[in-house]
């Protein structure tokens, strides 16, 4: 059977993504951890997210990277001290919203250890952790194949293939609206980053 075409994000305009495709690869990170870069279909992200959140040793915490209008920063937001069903309760609720926007950035990471999951511009994911037989179990689980080099959206903009990233709404929401929506979960401002 074959492999159903790559789906970008709803917030991701590219005219061409031949090359990109479903994949992850491997390696050991300065600091001695694994780190996998994972390129996936816009429509297998959040499913993904929610298994992760499953298996992160709690306590963990969500991270908001939101950009401040007509700037090159970031709002950097946090929700500290959360249970596993309180993580996944974020991903089941403002998953396909995360998923779906083109301009942020967000991730979820214990505490305690040094185990995240991080989605980056072009939702690209970085996943950190200790022990990588059980990452490589859980992209396995998801159909993610190994490759020895996975292309992501960043490899293939050129002046011919253009990127553009806009806002994305579901349910009339938008990821601006998370930091009012998340106040009960005690999200707060942790400050700005430049870019």
């Amino acid at each position: 059977m074959a492999e159903k075409k790559f789906t970008v994000a709803q917030g991701i305009q590219i005219p061409v993504v031949s090359g990109v495709e479903n994949g992850y690869e491997m390696e050991r990170n300065e600091e001695g951890l694994w780190q996998f870069t994972v390129v996936l279909s816009a429509e297998k992200i959040t499913a993904l997210l929610k298994d992760y959140c499953e298996m992160l040793p709690s306590p963990g915490y969500f991270t908001l990277e939101l950009p401040v209008p007509d700037s090159d920063a970031f709002d950097i937001w946090y929700v500290d001290g959360c249970t596993r069903p309180v993580l996944k309760a974020i991903v089941e609720r403002y998953g396909d919203l995360l998923c779906a926007d083109g301009f942020v950035r967000f991730g979820f990471a214990s505490h305690d250890t040094p185990e995240q999951i991080y989605v980056t511009d072009l939702k690209t994911i970085q996943i950190y952790g200790r022990k990588a037989e059980k990452i490589c179990a859980l992209l396995k689980k998801h159909d993610i194949p190994a490759r020895d080099h996975v292309v992501k959206l960043w490899d293939i903009l050129s002046d011919d293939n253009p990127c553009e990233l806009i806002p994305a709404e579901v349910d009339e929401e938008s990821v601006f609206d998370l930091p009012q929506l998340l106040e009960e979960a005690g999200i707060y401002l942790a400050g700005r980053r430049e870019e």
